[in-house]
């Protein structure tokens, strides 16, 4: 409960955060700049606190995602009309240059990019989880089975664009659900192959090779009788070196009822101990009580160079942009796509993998918040970089009203979306409860196909 707390606390800290850079972005440069500032808002909807200070009311709203500065210079019927306040006629406000509002329409995503760096700098000083592509797993009820795929096969490219991580498997298959099948190259050993696999089935049979770190420890089981440690990092089982997950689950099965040394890297120390692995009559194999702890799919947050990252990060937001306007793709990456209960649970899983990988989320997050702003839709900052550009290039205004409103429809439309995306994350994870509890330290058979049949479902635990 305690540990579910903390996650919930930090999440809403580290997403708050990401808004208050953006909007104080916005604010700090308005105020340089010399416009009216009417509020200041994290959170949208009703107030759970405000405070009037200097003309200016601050506030934090019920539902933490977003939030918006009133300027009422740039969009004179915008966000406190929306959230029914301040609705009494103003006064006659100065004109603004189109320059002052260019500059504080770019100074929410540019403040996003800046925090994005120490963000990055900080990612820097973790201990990497190499990215990688090798199979883990592979469902022997699948087409990708049949199809030759195994356990330590490598993929190399999806639909003939190269993938260096499992996000870049992930996103090329979301985004080409509307293709009937997807092609796989793949290094097997030292033979090259080409897989035709049905497009909608890929994910679901297939999971990545993870290290055999771990995330939990059952005190009562044979590794916490035993002295391992949550974040130990398995390195040897009796007496055979292991690099994957899998080989842990293979190595373990001759071995029940037999004490056997593992040794583990614990920080910078590398210790010996011994463990008296037990046949799991439910699971029917041989366990010891630990899951996995490998990032997997979020490994891709934790690598390269800060400018590294944060070019990554764009790298994947320019992606998804390309595939909503290509044909072919449109539709499979509407699909993909998450609204904040999606975003707020890879909070939640990030944080429990560590907050390094969190940070390293957020990062993106900061990324993908200053790229998508400045799309020229007039509720975002783009939209209003946009005014600005035609009253500097016609030196004409765009008029208040037809302003007003666009943004207030196309408002409408961002928040109707907002719902609608949020909707779709609760029918995808219904089952929220499962959050809130401890993984399961019984793990479905993991075990490479050329030393026993592979399973049907991604792995747990061990």
């Amino acid at each position: 409960m305690l540990e579910a707390l903390y996650i919930i606390v930090m999440m809403l800290f580290l997403f708050g955060i990401t808004i208050f850079v953006h909007e104080w972005g916005h604010f700090i440069v308005a105020k340089k700049c010399g416009l009216v500032i009417e509020s200041f808002s994290i959170g949208m909807g009703p107030a759970l606190w405000k405070k009037e200070k200097d003309g200016i009311l601050y506030k934090i709203g019920a539902f933490p995602i977003g939030g918006y500065v009133s300027l009422p210079q740039l969009d004179p019927e915008g966000m406190e009309k929306m959230q029914g306040e301040n609705e009494n006629d103003r006064e006659a406000l100065p004109d603004v240059t189109p320059l002052k509002k260019i500059a504080v329409a770019v100074a929410g995503p540019l403040f996003n990019i800046l925090f994005a760096i120490p963000l990055a700098w900080l990612v820097t000083f973790a201990e990497p989880s190499p990215s990688n592509t090798a199979v883990g797993v592979v469902a022997t009820n699948s087409v990708a089975y049949a199809e030759g795929l195994r356990a330590s096969d490598v993929v190399l490219a999806v639909n003939d664009t190269p993938v260096e991580d499992w996000y870049g498997i992930m996103s090329e298959d979301l985004l080409t659900k509307d293709n009937e099948t997807l092609v796989l190259k793949v290094l097997s050993g030292t033979a090259t192959n080409s897989l035709t696999l049905p497009s909608e089935s890929t994910l679901n049979s297939m999971a990545p090779a993870m290290r055999p770190l771990l995330a939990q420890v059952i005190a009562k089981d044979p590794a916490g009788i035993a002295g391992l440690k949550t974040g130990d990092l398995i390195t040897t089982v009796n007496g055979t070196p292991i690099l994957w997950w899998h080989e842990l689950s293979t190595s373990l099965q001759d071995c029940g009822g037999k004490e056997i040394p593992i040794v583990v890297m614990r920080g910078e120390k590398t210790l010996t101990l011994n463990v008296t692995p037990k046949y799991n009559e439910e699971a029917e194999r041989v366990l010891i009580g630990v899951t996995p702890g490998d990032p997997g799919m979020l490994a891709w947050s934790m690598e390269g160079s800060p400018i590294a990252q944060i070019k990554s990060d764009a790298s994947k937001i320019a992606r998804l942009l390309k595939a909503l306007t290509t044909k072919g793709e449109s539709k499979s990456a509407a699909q993909a796509l998450g609204g904040p209960i999606a975003i707020f649970t890879m909070i939640w899983f990030s944080l429990k993998l560590g907050i390094f990988y969190a940070i390293g989320l957020i990062r993106f997050i900061n990324i993908n918040l200053a790229v998508l702003n400045l799309l020229p839709l007039p509720v975002l900052d783009g939209g209003h970089i946009c005014f600005a550009l035609w009253e500097l290039i016609t030196k004409r205004k765009v008029h208040p009203k037809v302003v007003g409103t666009l943004v207030n429809a196309f408002a409408i439309l961002l928040i109707g979306a907002m719902l609608f995306l949020s909707w779709r994350d609760v029918d995808r994870n219904w089952n929220v409860s499962r959050f809130f509890k401890k993984a399961p330290a019984e793990q479905v058979d993991v075990t490479p196909p050329a030393e026993a049949p592979a399973p049907t479902e991604p792995p747990s635990g061990e």
